[in-house]
């Protein structure tokens, strides 16, 4: 698992820096509009989602398309100002709820303090000390803030806010006392190598999973808090609707799009890993020819008479057969060939100077002579440490007739020219010996290196020989083919053991490419997920302002519904006397602008207390209401017709003189007097009519129209009665 993990870093702090930014978009639009110092708190909390998002993306890019030191200094420094705002926000909150707490100078000198470790002990250990001095007493404290606040927020809920504190602590944990290996305890110990080691999972990807709960978490805060401001009941159900979609998709979107990534990736890679396959084949084959050719010469010289007769010349430092062994060694170019018997002496040899070696035993405990003379072959590629000059050393042993080993006979030739041939190949390759010491290779600078830690192997027996530093390139010795970090990148590293011998040949490509393929799937996802949170929060944008507008329709209507029963008698339905008094003044400013008349009349209907008194008062409202449906079906719109009180109604005519108006009201006397009304059957009414005069105003004019009333109704009733301007309502008294 952790294997797995570890190849699919990029996408792990693709979604790592997404959940943050996310986390961080969601606490800013929580704090807007909010000017406290809670609103202040959640504020930097978003900055630093934002800040430390951003920063887990640069280090993507940097896994992606390689790192620099400079690039190192940018990313340790934007790393560290996304956990100044984070201890910001602890410090701010510890403010609010009382605690004492330093002011913003306290920065100053943890700075100072981080800046002076990474200058001593490098960007690495001032990134462990910036999570120890800002990230984890950050987080502490803001999760402190918002547990013990979760009493005085009105507008979130508790569960909630516990669920966000918990989740900052776990985050303190994980991102405040997890770190990167440092030179200093708990660094050295407690660190994510030790953490992926030990769970077989990157803390990258649990930081990652605490921003996306703390994401959700707060989300679910504001969307509580929106329910709130927007009270209504169909909005409410949407927004629950709306987090469970909006996660479910994101959550898929992600899930598919680490399959996607994987799978350009993998493509990629399969072509890489046959590709390097191809290249070790060639370049282990072009060695293998030329060690081929130099095991088929000795066992030619082992198998022949010529050898068998020198190993028989007991004549101690006479050298016999020299020009034959001068002769095949030649042939293939050989830097030395020697006939060794078996007490280790050598009786032959194809170089002049070993003459001076001639019949002493110095041999007996070479390695090679003791592999060769047990009957076991002989295949070495080597390093002579005085020329560093590479070399292939292969021996065979001098049989008798009756098979038993008489002697050794040896070649050794040189690889200079295949080496400087294999020099121009363009992947970087390494032909490495069983201590992993680099023999061959198309890097000078790795040349004499040990590719990976030996524990077992003095480091000083090789920088003595070959003067190579201790420095390697892997952190573990390799076996086939793996991706690993080499020389600080991500590469693919193949190691094929070349036949015979006790040598690989291990070539290495960098994953520039592969990576290239796995953006590719990033960049798909990144558009996805975008396009995903724009439709949700689109929609939602759309279904609020529908919603918005619902409610302020139903609040419009009931406004209207309010002031059309303020302005309505609630029995009839007819306009109410405050609905007609204003109509009236309107009519009057406009007949005093325009000159235009308009006439009132007023009616009631009579001995209407004895309908009451005979029929009760639940059938003369049923007299009411029917009255005013037959007059109000009966006059023109323009007209108004409101009850004025009682029994007694009123209809303002708009446009209308008086002898108008008094045909109308004798058509309406008619109406009335002719309808059936039930259980009370016939009823008559009487009407008094007046027409705006010059000098009205509201009550000169109901008065003269009421006083025509109450004429229609000392004249006999059943009537209509026209006010004439010369009349006063002291002229119309039964006592005048």
């Amino acid at each position: 698992m952790a294997r797995h993990f570890e190849s699919q870093l990029d996408f792990i702090f693709f979604f790592y820096g997404l959940s943050f930014i996310l986390l961080g978009a969601l606490c800013l639009v929580l704090a807007r509009g909010r000017d406290d110092d809670r609103g202040t708190t959640i504020r930097l909390i978003g900055l630093f989602g934002c800040v430390h998002g951003a920063n887990e993306w640069l280090d993507m890019l940097a896994l992606i398309a390689g790192d620099s030191t400079e690039f190192l200094v940018v990313r340790a420094a934007v790393l560290t100002a996304s956990f100044v705002l984070l201890a910001e926000a602890g410090r701010n909150g510890g403010i609010t709820r009382d605690l004492a707490m330093p002011g913003p100078w306290i920065y100053i000198p943890i700075l100072v303090a981080i800046g002076a470790i990474g200058f001593v002990d490098g960007i690495e250990s001032a990134k462990a000390a910036t999570r120890y001095l800002l990230a984890a007493p950050g987080a502490i404290l803001v999760a402190f803030t918002v547990f013990t606040g979760r009493h005085h927020d009105l507008h979130m809920n508790r569960s909630l806010m516990a669920g966000v504190a918990i989740a900052f602590a776990l985050y303190a944990v994980a991102a405040g006392m997890i770190v990167e290996t440092a030179p200093f305890w708990p660094a050295r110990t407690f660190n994510q190598e030790m953490f992926q080691r030990v769970t077989g999972v990157p803390i990258q990807l649990v930081r990652g999973l605490i921003a996306v709960a703390l994401a959700a978490l707060i989300w679910a805060a504001w969307g509580r808090r929106v329910m709130e401001t927007l009270d209504y009941p169909g909005y409410s159900l949407h927004l629950k609707r709306q987090f469970v979609g909006v996660l479910t998709t994101l959550l898929l979107v992600l899930a598919l799009g680490w399959a996607l990534t994987d799978y350009l990736g993998e493509i990629h890679r399969d072509d890489v890993e046959s590709e390097a396959a191809g290249d070790v084949a060639l370049l282990v084959s072009g060695l293998e020819r030329e060690t081929t050719i130099a095991d088929a010469m000795v066992k030619a010289i082992a198998a022949s008479p010529s050898v068998q007769l020198l190993l028989g010349d007991r004549e101690s430092g006479r050298v016999t057969n020299l020009s034959m062994l001068e002769i095949d060694a030649g042939v293939i170019h050989a830097m030395r060939g020697l006939i060794v018997n078996r007490a280790g002496d050598i009786v032959g040899s194809s170089d002049s100077s070993d003459q001076s070696w001639l019949g002493m035993p110095n041999l007996r405990s070479v390695d090679w002579f003791e592999q060769a003379i047990a009957g076991r072959p002989v295949h070495q590629i080597r390093v002579d440490p005085p020329q560093r000059v590479p070399t292939y050393l292969t021996a065979s042993p001098i049989r008798d007739a009756q098979g038993e080993i008489q002697g050794i006979a040896m070649l050794e030739i040189s690889l200079e020219t295949l080496a400087e041939l294999m020099t121009r190949f363009d992947q970087a390759f390494f032909v490495v010996d069983a201590r992993g010491l680099v023999i061959i290779t198309n890097r000078r600078d790795e040349l004499f290196r040990t590719l990976w830690p030996r524990p077992d192997l003095p480091r000083l027996q090789i920088a003595e020989q070959f003067g190579a530093s201790g420095r390697t390139m892997l952190a573990r010795e390799i076996f086939g083919g793996d991706w690993v970090e080499f020389g600080g990148r991500r590469s693919y590293v193949l190691r094929q053991p070349i036949d015979s011998t006790q040598m690989s040949l291990v070539l290495v490509i960098p994953v520039k490419g592969i990576f290239a393929s796995r953006l590719l799937g990033i960049i798909i996802t990144l558009q996805v997920a975008i396009a995903v949170l724009f439709y949700f929060f689109g929609m939602d944008r759309g279904v609020r302002d529908r919603f918005e507008r619902k409610l302020r329709e139903e609040l419009l209507s009931q406004t209207e519904d309010l002031a059309r029963q303020a302005a309505t008698d609630p029995l009839t339905g007819l306009a109410n006397r405050m609905k007609f008094d204003a109509r009236l003044n309107e009519e009057l400013a406009r007949s005093q602008r325009s000159g235009r008349p308009f006439s009132l009349i007023i009616f009631d209907i009579d001995h209407f207390k004895e309908v009451n008194d005979i029929y009760g008062h639940p059938v003369g409202d049923q007299v009411l209401v029917r009255l005013s449906r037959t007059v109000g079906a009966s006059v023109r719109q323009s007209d108004l017709l409101a009850r004025w009180g009682g029994e007694e109604f009123v209809i303002l005519l708009a446009d209308t003189e008086a002898a108008a108006a008094y045909e109308t009201a004798k058509k309406l006397r008619l109406l009335v007097a002719h309808t059936i009304f039930e259980h009370v059957g016939t009823i008559t009414a009487s009407f008094g009519v007046a027409q705006v005069m010059p000098g009205d105003h509201a009550d000169t004019l109901v008065a003269r129209a009421d006083n025509a009333l109450y004429r229609a109704k000392l004249n006999g009733r059943n009537r209509v009665e026209l006010s004439l301007p010369v009349i006063e309502v002291v002229e119309l008294s039964p006592t005048a």
